[in-house]
C-alpha cells in the first residue's frame, strides 16, 4: 500500500425496490401489446379494404370461393320480407335515384302521348368484320399467380380498369373464344358457359320454389323448333297480358277494392304506333340512342332514371314496370322517390305455378298489396296496374316449349314480361339492348358501376333463354341488333293467325 492511495471498496449491486420493477415490467408488457395491436389493426384494416373490394366487384365468385353455391343461391326471398335480395346471381351497388343530377317531380295530370309515326333509323350498315380482342398491358408477375376475384379488386382499387371495359382476363362468356358473337345465337346453351356461371344457373335449375310443374314439348332436344311468325302466333294465343281489376275476387270484397282499376291495362292504354322497350343494360351507356329512343313510347323498367342519361336513353317514360321487390324495399324510396310518380305504373309479383288469385293474395313473394295501397293514397290520379300472376307463368310455359333443355323454374325477367305487356298495346315494339350489340360489356346497368356476366346471361330468371326467344321472333335485321340492339317485333294486333287454336299461322 502506497501512502495516499485509498484502496478501492467492492462494487455493490444497485437495490430496486420490488414495486419499482412491477412498473417497469408493466410498462414493458404495455408497450408490446400497443406495437402488436397497432400491427394487428394495420394488417385488419387492410384486409378488409381489399375484401370489400373484392366482395364489390366479384360477389358472385367469391361467395362460391368461401362457402359454395349451394349456400349462396338456397336464400330464396321469403314472403313479405322486406330485405333486399338479388334475384340476379349478384348483389350490385346501389345507386339511390334522388341524388342522381336532375331529378324533378313528374306530373301525374300529363296525358300519355301517342306518336304518328313510325321512328327509321338512317344510319347505314357495313358489314361487321372481325372483331381483334383488345390487347392488355402485361400484368405483372403476381397476376398470373392470384385467382381472378383477387387481380379484379387490385384493377378496382388500383384504377386499371376503366369504365364499361371487361374486367380482368375477361370471363368465358365475353372473352374473344366467348359465346357472345357478333349477333346472338338462338340456340345458345348454358352448357357454352363459363364453370362459375354455368354452376349458378344449374343450381337455379334444380331448384322449385313456385311448385312449377314441367309439362309441354319443350326441355329436350327432340322438340320442334318453330319459326319467328308461329312463335309470335302462339305467344298470342297463349299468353294472356291481364291486370288485376276491381270486380275480381277476393279484391272486390276488400275494402281498398277502389283503388284498382276497373278496366284491363289493355282497355285503357293504347294502342300506341310505336314503343320502346328500353332495358337496363350497361351496353346502353355512351349509345347515343337517346332521341331514337324518344321517338316511341318508351316503358322503362325498375329504378332505372333518365336524367343525367338522356343522351343514352331518352327521356320519355310512359309505363314503368316495377317488380314488388323494388316495391317492397326501403332503400328502393318507391313510395317517395319522384323517379315513380311520371307515366303509368305496372307491377307484378310472382305467384305459386298452380295458384289462383286468392291463394297469391295470401301468399306474395313481398308485401306488393300493401304498398300499392300505400302509393295509391299518395298518388289517387296516377294510373297503377298490377299484373296477374297467371301472365308470367303462361309467359314462362312458352319459354320452355320452345328451349332443347330444362330452364330456371322461376319467372320471365322484368325485361321479356315487359316486352310482351307492349306487344298488346303497340303496332310496332322496338327493344334496346335485350340481344347485346357490338357494346356488350359486363356492366351490369347504365347507371351503375358494377361487373356481372349474369346480368347478361341470368342466373334467377332465365334470361339466356328469353334471348333465344326474343332472337327467333326478331322480325328485323341482325344488323340492327348488332349496330343497335335493337330487336323489332310486331305488335299483337298486327299479327295474322288463321291457324289451329294453338294460334298457328297457315302455310310454312
Amino acid at each position: 500500500i502506497f501512502p495516499g492511495v485509498w484502496p478501492e471498496r467492492p462494487s455493490r449491486p444497485v437495490q430496486i425496490s420490488g414495486a419499482t420493477m412491477d412498473r417497469v415490467s408493466l410498462l414493458w408488457r404495455l408497450r408490446r401489446r400497443a406495437r402488436r395491436g397497432a400491427l394487428c389493426m394495420a394488417f385488419f384494416c387492410i384486409a378488409m379494404a381489399l375484401l370489400y373490394a373484392i366482395c364489390a366487384e366479384n360477389s358472385v365468385p367469391v361467395t362460391d370461393a368461401i362457402f359454395g353455391v349451394r349456400a349462396r343461391t338456397r336464400a330464396q326471398p321469403r314472403s313479405h320480407s322486406v330485405i333486399k335480395v338479388l334475384r340476379g346471381g349478384a348483389k350490385p351497388v346501389y345507386t339511390d335515384p334522388q341524388k342522381l343530377p336532375g331529378i324533378i317531380p313528374g306530373d301525374p295530370h300529363r296525358p300519355i302521348p301517342v306518336l304518328s309515326s313510325l321512328n327509321h333509323t338512317l344510319e347505314s350498315w357495313e358489314p361487321p368484320s372481325k372483331q381483334k380482342p383488345r390487347e392488355r398491358p402485361p400484368a405483372g408477375f403476381l397476376s398470373g399467380l392470384l385467382p381472378r376475384p383477387f387481380t379484379r379488386a387490385l384493377e378496382t382499387l388500383f384504377g386499371g380498369r376503366r369504365k364499361g371495359e371487361l374486367s380482368g382476363r375477361g370471363d368465358a362468356e365475353f372473352g374473344p373464344q366467348g359465346i357472345l358473337k357478333e349477333v346472338w345465337d338462338d340456340e345458345t346453351s348454358v352448357s357454352m358457359l363459363g364453370n362459375r356461371l354455368k354452376k349458378v344457373v344449374q343450381n337455379y335449375q334444380a331448384m322449385n320454389k313456385y311448385g312449377v310443374k314441367v309439362s309441354g314439348p319443350g326441355g329436350v332436344a327432340s322438340r320442334a323448333k318453330l319459326s319467328g311468325p308461329k312463335l309470335l302466333c302462339r305467344l298470342k294465343a297463349e299468353v294472356d297480358v291481364s291486370t288485376v281489376t276491381s270486380d275480381l275476387q277476393p279484391f272486390s270484397s276488400l275494402p281498398w277494392a277502389s283503388q284498382l282499376p276497373s278496366k284491363q291495362l289493355t282497355s285503357d292504354l293504347g294502342p300506341f304506333r310505336s314503343c320502346a322497350v328500353v332495358s337496363s343494360a350497361g351496353s346502353l351507356r355512351s349509345s347515343g340512342l337517346g332521341k331514337e329512343i324518344d321517338a316511341h313510347d318508351a316503358v322503362r323498367f325498375n329504378r332505372a332514371p333518365t336524367s343525367g342519361f338522356e343522351n343514352d336513353v331518352g327521356s320519355k317514360t310512359t309505363i314503368r314496370l316495377v317488380n314488388s321487390q323494388v316495391m317492397a324495399s326501403d332503400a328502393h324510396r318507391f313510395l317517395s322517390s319522384s323517379l315513380y310518380s311520371s307515366g303509368t305504373l305496372v307491377a307484378w309479383d310472382p305467384a305459386p305455378f298452380s295458384a289462383d288469385l286468392t291463394q297469391w293474395y295470401n301468399r306474395t313473394d313481398y308485401p306488393i298489396f300493401t304498398q300499392y295501397q300505400r302509393y295509391r293514397m299518395l298518388h289517387p290520379l296516377q294510373p297503377f296496374y298490377i299484373l296477374q300472376p297467371r301472365f308470367e307463368w303462361q309467359l314462362w310455359q312458352q319459354i320452355q316449349d320452345n328451349m332443347a333443355e330444362p330452364i330456371q323454374k322461376n319467372p320471365p325477367s322484368s325485361g321479356l314480361l315487359g316486352t310482351v305487356m307492349m306487344m298488346s298495346l303497340c303496332e310496332v315494339v322496338h327493344v334496346y339492348e335485350f340481344l347485346p350489340s357490338r357494346r356488350r360489356t359486363e356492366l351490369c346497368h347504365y347507371y351503375q358501376r358494377f361487373y356481372d356476366a349474369a346480368c347478361t346471361l341470368g342466373a334467377y330468371h332465365p334470361l339466356l333463354y328469353e334471348k333465344n326467344l326474343v332472337k327467333r321472333m326478331n322480325q328485323g335485321p341482325d344488323r340492327d341488333i348488332y349496330t343497335h340492339g335493337r330487336v323489332t317485333l310486331p305488335g299483337f294486333n298486327r299479327l295474322n293467325c288463321t291457324g289451329d287454336a294453338k294460334g298457328v299461322p297457315q302455310g310454312p
